[in-house]
């Protein structure tokens, strides 16, 4: 069934997704997985299940920075502040490799920069000539992983990345609503197309989504609020608040306290004459 649901939706990829309320640990279940990958690998590096590479895509600069915690070499990584891994481990740990990146990467660079008049001489009539190849593009964002294939892709906020349904129920949208729902697309398009010029480079074992709202958008295609068929797990907000994870949401309430028929506030001045400078 979750072959299937990915057929749809993702043909040439493998997503799973976690449904993950907001403040129940992301970046904890993260470390978990990396780590669980990382050590079975290196205990049976014939074991075809398990890798030790790693690329973390997130939706911005902020996130991006926040993921740190990741590395193993980072001094505040989750893995010893969590108590994911004993100190005797992570030295293992150490060995894999792991880029964080947002998937802003993915969009395809110009290789030359010049005027407009002279990328039109240098183009020859040929409008992609003077930008990066997809291939170009997965070399310059893992660079850093080497000769490494057969990835894991780990989506944080994964809810922004997905392939508009072709010939899907069609949402009429204007002015903001409209220009908002286009410049999601184009975001949600980078990124889903990105992955799948790295799935056919260097090939990607299994995409990890993790998100608190996995659900499609306002037009993509699909019905919006609908789930992403790929959920294997939904820890909802009402779960996380029972395990004692999260703390119950308040609503902040003004302070209108009355005394008779005035407020409070109107009678400060009897209370504080006394102590002021004469």
């Amino acid at each position: 069934e979750l072959r299937r649901a990915n057929e749809d939706a993702n043909p040439e990829l493998f997503r799973i997704a976690f449904k993950m309320a907001t403040g129940s640990g992301k970046t904890v279940v993260m470390a978990m997985l990396i780590a669980w990958h990382v050590l079975n690998k290196l205990a049976n590096r014939q074991d075809a299940r398990f890798t030790d590479t790693f690329l973390i895509v997130t939706p911005g600069i902020t996130i991006r920075d926040r993921l740190r915690v990741l590395l193993p070499n980072d001094p505040q990584n989750y893995y010893q502040q969590r108590d994911v891994l004993p100190t005797e481990w992570m030295t293992e740990l150490a060995k894999a490799k792991i880029i964080i990146t947002n998937f802003h990467a993915f969009m395809q660079r110009e290789l030359v920069n010049a005027g407009k008049l002279t990328k039109s001489i240098l183009r020859h009539g040929e409008t992609d000539s003077l930008t990066e190849t997809p291939d170009q593009m997965v070399r310059r964002v893992c660079r850093e992983l080497g000769n490494k294939r057969n990835i894991i892709i780990i989506n944080d906020e994964a809810h922004h990345c997905y392939r508009r349904r072709a010939g899907g129920e069609e949402v009429k949208l204007v002015g903001d609503e409209r220009k908002e729902a286009e410049k999601r697309e184009e975001e949600a398009r980078v990124w889903i197309s990105g992955l799948e010029a790295v799935k056919k480079k260097i090939g990607i074992k299994a995409i990890y989504d993790l998100s608190a709202t996995p659900f499609f958008l306002r037009g993509s295609g699909y019905p919006e609020a609908t789930l992403f068929p790929w959920v294997v797990s939904d820890f909802s907000l009402i779960d996380a608040i029972e395990c004692g994870i999260v703390k119950v949401p308040r609503v902040p309430v003004a302070d209108d306290s009355m005394r008779g028929e005035l407020p409070t506030y109107r009678s400060i001045w009897l209370h504080i004459r006394d102590g002021l400078p004469k």
